[in-house]
């Protein structure tokens, strides 16, 4: 029996990929890409099929998933996950500055840079990461984006998740070099080279830099560099494959991004990109990430499949002084280590996948916030989250069109907060020191978390091919602590944890002859006790819980070939994301939409290969009206993102001339009570040449 996953590859275009059930066909073990089969089994007979087994899931589950290739985010100049997110169904994301996107799905997200919660987490070669950190995406063979809670795919995901993988090393001697230039004195270049080692083992290096001025014209310091940054990337990957056929990967990346932080000002002179901050101000990123991975298929019955690693990153967050008028910032190094144990199989009508998760965090969290003489406030925390999860799921093909998936989790929760102290001062117009700290603080919290799915797959010699699911999923985020808040009491209480019951429908029509593909997704989450980033009445930045709060909308995407040499595409989102009761510091929010979720977005897309190495291909998005995150009392009017390339390939060379926002949109990314609004970059032009070897 096969099922099938559409998995739109943008930009916009849909492409299907088809994993294997139930099948006694022999599978391949590419990692995640499409292959032929290597054999014919009665499932195959009535079509041609393609087969995709991931290194990671022996099949892939039905849920809304966007795959980005390493193509199409290098010929789309989606350089960073915010330029991801925006061009994505019922995707959005925060950022303060340009390298440090926090995203958002259906309307959840936003709280990683006040606290340690991920409702999105972002993983890369199998190990969670800190994505604040991550700056520039390089050298992945595909990125892909799940939206809705996802249970046994490593770490718990509320909202979503981002999975990026990295370019595996070529069996030849070879690699390419890249060069462009952009507005914005944008300078970028990336080299790869892939280096064989023996016969089953093989290198890839990859290392780049990128500098530019940024966007910002500074009226007081009279200089256009005040935004800009410069960085440095790389990434050492080992593959081998030894005799008993397991495939080893080992990677090390590592990303140091130096920069400037004049972003916040006026929304009026933020949407000109202009500033009269005093000022350049600090936003410095250096990131090391280190991973492991084992793939091993010892028959149908039994594949195994290891992800360990870790992280170390350290985020220097440094605002202009008159931004707040007073002195304001951070220094935040962050250390994780995790992994998951996958063990996965089928045999006759069933087929299993369970598994281990473990991982361990430690953040420091000091905030300054000085405007001596008059008041000055310094805190510091250390916060430390330790979890664990046991997953297994079942999949019962009860007949020939029909699959039952059972599935379940486990999860503990262990946060700490240690080493909290807060210090408030001023001598103007009264003196007074205020020094409180705490012992350290704990919150634990042990969940059973089920999902059902039930999944149509009609076996018919028809040239349209179905596949349709409906889903049920218990959602989880863990509780913990809000460690910027300048008062005891306030920081020793734990907010709560946030629950979650998610309904999903989908259904998926595709032409065998890939000439169109279809696809509708219909979803309703009820959340209660939503963790929400605000400022309390102290002007303390906590974490509250809506008591109620849902989401609810769709997607809709299709693709269509009308000859050749054309591809179609294009996509619907809706969401509608509110508080159904939520009050706070003596505000009613309840019947508010969610900040940072527009509530339509939907785009097209087209790509024409005329032959002869041309390709011209255009994306055009359209977001709707936006709260602003994490104040509403800002608010983007819907805005227009127009992308487009034209390139030219001979045997070794390209080049290729391309723009991105070419309407020259105006919105804003990032919003603050105070009026302090951060604006998205502008139009983009820039030239691309590069060489391969």
């Amino acid at each position: 029996m096969l099922f099938v996953v559409p998995v739109l590859d943008y930009g916009l275009i849909t492409h299907p990929v088809w994993a294997a059930g139930a099948c006694s066909a022999q599978h391949s073990s590419v990692k995640g890409d499409v292959s032929h089969t290597a054999g014919a089994s009665s499932c195959f007979q009535k079509a041609e099929e393609l087969v995709v087994h991931s290194r990671t899931s022996p099949f892939i589950a039905s849920s809304s998933v966007s795959r980005l290739s390493g193509a199409v985010l290098k010929e789309r100049h989606l350089d960073t996950l915010g330029d991801v997110a925006e061009r994505l169904p019922n995707v959005s994301f925060t950022t303060t500055t340009q390298s440090n996107p926090v995203i958002m799905m259906r309307g959840l997200g936003g709280t990683e840079d006040e606290t340690s919660s991920l409702y999105v987490p972002f993983v890369l070669d199998g190990v969670p990461m800190m994505s604040l950190a991550m700056g520039q995406i390089f050298d992945l063979d595909h990125m892909d984006v799940t939206r809705g809670p996802e249970l046994t795919k490593g770490p718990n995901a509320f909202g979503g998740m981002v999975s990026a993988t990295s370019r595996d090393p070529g069996d030849k001697f070879g690699g390419s070099l890249d060069f462009e230039y952009g507005t914005g004195n944008r300078r970028r270049a990336v080299m790869s080279n892939d280096i064989p080692l023996g016969p089953n083992t093989a290198l890839r290096v990859t290392v780049g830099g990128e500098v530019a001025d940024g966007y910002i014209s500074n009226r007081f310091l009279d200089r256009k560099d005040t935004a800009g940054w410069h960085s440095w990337f790389g990434r050492l990957k080992l593959l081998h494959k030894d005799s008993a056929g397991g495939e080893w990967r080992v990677s090390l990346h590592h990303v140091l991004n130096h920069g400037g932080n004049d972003y916040f000002a006026t929304p009026e002179m933020a949407l000109h990109h202009k500033s009269d901050n005093t000022s350049r101000g600090t936003n410095n990123n250096d990131y090391w990430a280190g991973s492991a991975q084992y793939h091993r298929m010892f028959s149908r019955k039994m594949i195994v499949d290891v992800a360990l690693g870790g992280n170390a990153t350290k985020w220097n967050f440094q605002l202009p002084e008159s931004v707040f008028s007073a002195r304001t910032g951070f220094n935040m190094p962050t250390r994780q280590a995790g992994g998951t144990i996958t063990l996965s199989g089928s045999s006759g009508t069933l087929d299993w996948r369970s598994g281990v998760y473990g991982q361990e965090m430690m953040r420091d969290t000091p905030y300054l916030f000085d405007m001596s003489p008059y008041y000055l406030s310094n805190t510091t925390a250390v916060l430390n989250n330790a979890n664990v999860a046991g997953f297994a799921e079942l999949g019962w093909h009860f007949s020939p069109s029909w699959r039952l998936v059972p599935s379940f989790r486990v999860e503990h929760n262990q946060w700490s907060m240690s080493h909290w102290s807060a210090l408030q001062e001023a001598s103007v117009p009264q003196s007074f020191a205020l020094l409180q700290t705490l012992p350290k603080q704990t919150a634990s919290r042990t969940v059973p978390l089920p999902r059902l799915k039930l999944e149509y797959h009609p076996q018919t010699d028809a040239g349209v091919m179905q596949f349709g699911w409906l889903s049920y999923t218990r959602a989880y985020m863990p509780p913990g602590f809000s460690p910027h808040s300048v008062m005891a009491a306030t920081a020793q209480t734990p907010f709560d944890a946030s629950y979650g019951n998610n309904l999903e429908i989908g259904y998926r029509l595709h032409d065998r002859k890939d000439k169109w593909s279809a696809e509708v997704i219909g979803y309703s989450n009820l959340i209660s006790n939503l963790q929400v980033s605000t400022s309390n009445a102290n002007g303390e930045s906590v974490v509250a819980t809506a008591a109620k709060a849902h989401t609810r909308g769709m997607e809709l995407s299709g693709t269509l070939k009308p000859i050749r040499t054309l591809a179609l595409s294009g996509f619907l989102g809706l969401t509608y994301a509110a508080y159904d009761r939520f009050v706070f510091a003596g505000q009613n929010f309840s019947g508010q939409q969610l900040n940072g979720t527009p509530k339509s977005s939907f785009g097209f897309s087209g790509t024409w290969t005329p032959g002869d190495g041309w390709s011209v291909n255009v994306n055009v998005v359209r977001r709707g009206r936006t709260n602003l995150y994490p104040s509403s009392t800002l608010v983007n009017d819907p805005y227009v993102l127009v992308d487009a390339q034209i390139e030219k390939k001979w045997r070794w060379w390209n080049i290729a001339v391309y723009g991105r926002n070419l309407a020259d949109a105006r919105y804003l990314t990032r919003g603050l009570a105070v009026g302090q609004a951060v604006a998205a970059n502008p139009r983009l032009l820039g030239l691309r040449v590069g060489v391969t070897y």
